[in-house]
């Protein structure tokens, strides 16, 4: 609470003066080291003329006290004194000057200055005699602080509170215990209490302040305090009247004794919990002391023996007129409790006026301070009717045994040494043993137990001794072979004895197999989930991606005036990041339908020459674009295959785009054509990013990627190549991925079975060649005078539909819900009828059951295509069952809905397409 603060530096010689001596005048300055040197024969006075050199000294600290004039070339005596006194606030500074006035007197003893003296002849000698008076104050003042220090170094290491207050209350002092009872820290400040009378109970403050005033003083009175933060604790409390200075105080110590008040009660509640007990047990409880006389005994002993509790406190049980092999039985157990100081059981019997009773006895040693056996608790029940159970129990040991050998689990006699003396077959079974093993004594469940495992074997025994059985246990038992089987123990200890016991014992080899699976599967679950959420991260992304570029320049074509290049740029940008929804979309219904296993083929024969130059030609721009050098190469002259050749389009398309979007600017991308065997091998190869050992095994997974952070150089939803494995696979092919490692290039090989027939070629050619989706578009008249019903709910969409219909010579009548078209129906029978099916109110389920049911009524049968967002091929089926003729997934093609509506009015022949 208290420090001196001198120069870090300064000398601790008695006999030595450390001046710092500040003046600009040569000749002062020598006159001033005159003067001293005959006052101080041992004087050491360093000259300070510049500001550097009074800023090192001030940083070195090695002077005991400072003269310095007032007039400096370069300060002034207030300046150095108060520096002096910020760095060093008990190091004495004496101003000797001719320069100064009152006034800068005034102001230098207020700034904290020893002493002002003035430069004149007859002041040199006083001078010295200022710097010895403050010299000397200076060493007093600070022996008098070391002091006190170090008594305030004692006050703040007592764990006592040591205080000091006035007659009212208010607290003039006090040490970090008393802040710590009164539950404050150690930064608070003594002027922040009052008075102690708020930490006190009204009636206990009252009562030692009355005994105060009559007697000067309190010793060790025992009171509640209430803390600051509203807790009671308990303390001893002395005070003392004193005289000081004419004043009356109060000194005072208070020590905390909680935890002494705690443990009285706890032993008082503990007292009356252990009388509440034993005077209300059926069994018998008693206390005796190491000479064996009774301490206490509870009303049951009373009516075991006869005897009253009273007459048994303070005598033996030989004083007591029981039969002396009673007594001495009791004697011999009690004095077995006292020489091994560990607790112990007995059993007896003891005769009663209705006859012989039994009893058994649970001694426990009570140990004193010093650690030997005080007094000895002995609780004893009466087992009369557990010894007629047992009794009928051994009758029937013979039944049980024959159901013991039935086998239908396993079953085993045992000691507590480990013997097993009787076990049947399924035990024997279990573990790898013979019949012949067990009486040869071989069987032994503690050498079949893991060293490991003994100690829940050790506490199961020591549960039946308390209390006859044992909770179930899994443990593992050692095989004859040495293998180890999984096993559900129970026991218990057979009547009578202490160390024998029966066990049953279940095997549970496949139940631990079942578990095992069971993690397993979590385990997958939980990978499953966890790339669950990883893809719906990445598929938020990709899908608001596109999202945002085609709102974004919509709103700029709505909303401005734009020049036609800008116009331009704004709708292909609109076209290509819809297109790249759209793959997207298309991915996402793809996994769908193959995880459902839905996926289907319009197989064909399909010239794998001509589908890697078309998905070349999709590719290509994406490729030049990245400056990409793309290759191709076969060496097949005929190169057919059963297939899809959509499908299998979609395949390299995918092997093709991955490789050029992960192959940097100016790299280049191969693909190569070559038969192996009876096998068509298609090498996609790049120079790109490649791929790390840790992921290559993981590439065709559905939702993995390499990177799915928020920093990833590459879109993309992580689909594109678990598609393209399962419809290889859905071709009967095959697919593998290869790369050196990160950096160094990848390599996709797709193989599948060749057909080479001259017939089936030519079949194949002619249906490569009959795509006619582009040539309906270019045909205005395709759908000339047909009347075509559009329902949507979607304005744009159906603007959409109509403009695309009208290309085509259609007649287009739109409707935006069912009533609508119902009515449109009325006026006008369309040849086709074009309708969404998630409509609000109404949706197309609804329309479509509706015509169907006009039509049994007489009306002409309308053909009828449903468009719509859902894609799956349970979708399609449930369109086409409600009475659509073809099912189309949005985002339409315009030359697909061209093409249909087509179709459905006769108009062409049906396309080659699959939805």
């Amino acid at each position: 609470m208290f420090s001196v603060n001198y120069p870090s530096h300064r000398r601790s010689s008695s006999t030595m003066l450390s001046i710092l001596l500040i003046d600009d005048n040569p000749q002062d300055r020598l006159l001033v080291v005159r003067s001293l040197e005959q006052e101080f024969p041992t004087l050491q006075v360093e000259e300070i003329i510049k500001s550097e050199d009074f800023d090192s000294a001030l940083e070195i600290g090695q002077f005991d006290l400072v003269i310095t004039d007032y007039q400096l070339r370069w300060s002034d005596g207030l300046f150095v004194l108060r520096a002096v006194k910020s760095r060093y606030p008990d190091c004495p500074v004496i101003m000797f000057t001719n320069s100064g006035t009152q006034e800068i007197a005034v102001e230098a003893m207020k700034s904290g200055l020893e002493d002002y003296v003035l430069k004149s002849a007859k002041h040199y000698i006083r001078l010295a005699v200022s710097v010895r008076s403050v010299w000397e104050k200076a060493q007093t003042k600070r022996k008098v602080k070391g002091l006190e220090n170090r008594l305030q170094g004692l006050l703040n290491q007592l764990n006592v509170g040591v205080f000091r207050l006035m007659l009212d209350g208010s607290l003039l002092e006090g040490n970090p215990a008393l802040w710590s009872l009164l539950g404050h820290n150690d930064k608070f400040q003594v002027q922040e209490i009052q008075s102690l009378e708020s930490y006190f109970l009204p009636q206990d403050y009252g009562q030692f302040l009355k005994e105060l005033n009559e007697n000067k003083q309190i010793q060790n009175c025992e009171v509640q305090l209430r803390q600051a933060n509203g807790n009671l604790i308990w303390v001893r409390l002395s005070l003392t009247i004193n005289t000081i200075n004419d004043h009356t105080i109060v000194d005072g110590l208070m020590e905390d004794i909680s935890d002494r008040i705690r443990v009285q009660e706890e032993r008082y509640r503990r007292e009356q919990e252990f009388k509440a007990l034993a005077e209300n047990a059926l069994d018998v409880i008693a206390r005796l002391d190491k000479n064996m006389r009774y301490l206490y005994v509870n009303p049951a002993m009373e009516t075991a023996t006869g005897v009253s509790p009273e007459q048994f406190i303070g005598k033996k049980p030989s004083e007591l007129g029981f039969p002396k092999s009673i007594y001495v039985h009791w004697q011999e157990q009690m004095q077995k409790i006292l020489t091994t100081q560990q607790e112990g059981f007995d059993e007896f019997e003891f005769p009663s006026p209705s006859g012989i009773r039994y009893y058994q006895s649970h001694l426990v040693p009570e140990f004193a301070l010093d650690g030997s056996v005080e007094s000895i608790l002995s609780v004893t029940r009466d087992v009369t009717e557990y010894k007629q159970v047992e009794q009928a129990l051994r009758e029937s040991e013979s039944r049980f045994k024959r159901l013991v050998e039935s086998n239908v689990i396993g079953c085993m006699f045992w000691d507590a040494n480990g013997n097993i003396f009787d076990a049947n077959d399924a035990f024997l079974q279990m573990v790898g043993y013979t019949r012949e093993d067990l009486r040869a004594g071989k069987v032994n469940w503690k050498n079949m137990t893991p060293v490991e495992q003994l100690p829940l074997s050790e506490k199961a025994i020591a549960q039946m001794k308390q209390v006859g059985a044992a909770d179930p246990l899994e443990k593992e038992y050692i095989r004859s072979d040495g293998s180890r089987v999984p096993i559900l123990l129970g026991g218990v200890l057979l009547k009578g004895s202490q160390d024998k016991g029966v066990s049953f014992v279940l095997d549970l080899s496949q139940q631990k197999q079942l578990e095992n699976q069971l993690r397993q599967q979590a385990e997958q679950l939980e990978q499953a989930n966890r790339v669950k959420d990883e893809f719906l991260a990445v598929l938020s992304h990709e899908l608001r991606s596109p999202l945002n570029s085609i709102l974004g320049w919509s709103k700029l074509l709505r909303s401005r005036k734009l020049d036609e290049a800008t116009i331009t740029r704004a709708l292909e940008t609109i076209e290509r990041n819809a297109t790249m929804q759209t793959q997207l979309i298309e991915d996402l219904l793809d996994v769908s339908r193959i995880l459902q296993g839905k996926t289907s083929l319009n197989v064909c024969s399909v010239d794998l020459a001509w589908t890697i130059e078309a998905a070349i030609d999709t590719v290509r721009l994406s490729a030049q674009a990245k400056s990409i050098q793309l290759e191709c190469l076969s060496e097949l002259t005929a190169s057919i295959v059963l297939g899809d050749p959509n499908r299998l389009q979609q395949v390299i398309w995918n092997l093709l785009s991955n490789a050029i979007k992960f192959t940097p600017s100016g790299g280049r991308v191969s693909i190569h054509l070559k038969h192996q065997g009876t096998q068509a091998q298609i090498q996609v190869s790049d120079t790109g990013k490649g791929i790390s050992a840790e992921f290559l095994p993981h590439v065709f997974e559905y939702f993995r990627q390499a990177d799915s952070s928020t920093t990833r150089t590459q879109g993309g939803l992580g689909l594109g190549l678990a598609i393209v494995r399962h419809l290889v696979e859905l071709h009967g092919g095959t697919v593998l991925a290869s790369s050196p490692g990160v950096g160094k290039g990848a390599t996709f090989t797709v193989t599948l079975p060749l057909k080479i027939d001259p017939a089936q070629l030519k079949d194949a050619q002619q249906v490569l060649l009959s795509g006619n989706g582009a040539q309906i578009l270019n045909n205005p008249s395709v759908l000339e005078g047909k009347r075509v019903l559009v329902v949507d709910d979607d304005a744009d969409t159906r603007d959409f539909y109509t403009t695309v219909l009208e290309e085509c010579g259609a007649c287009v009548i739109v409707a935006a819900s069912v009533s609508e078209a119902l009515e449109a129906l009325k006026q006008q029978r369309p040849d086709v009828l074009v309708s969404d099916i998630g409509m609000p109110s109404e949706d197309g389920y609804t329309l479509i059951s509706k015509v169907r049911a006009l039509e049994s009524e007489g009306e002409e049968h309308i053909p009828a295509v449903a468009l719509t967002a859902y894609a799956r091929e349970v979708d399609r089926q449930k369109a086409i069952a409600a009475g659509f003729q073809e099912h189309l997934p949005k985002p339409v093609e315009p030359a697909e809905l061209v093409a249909v509506v087509a179709h459905l009015v006769g108009q062409t022949s049906p396309m080659n397409h699959h939805l």
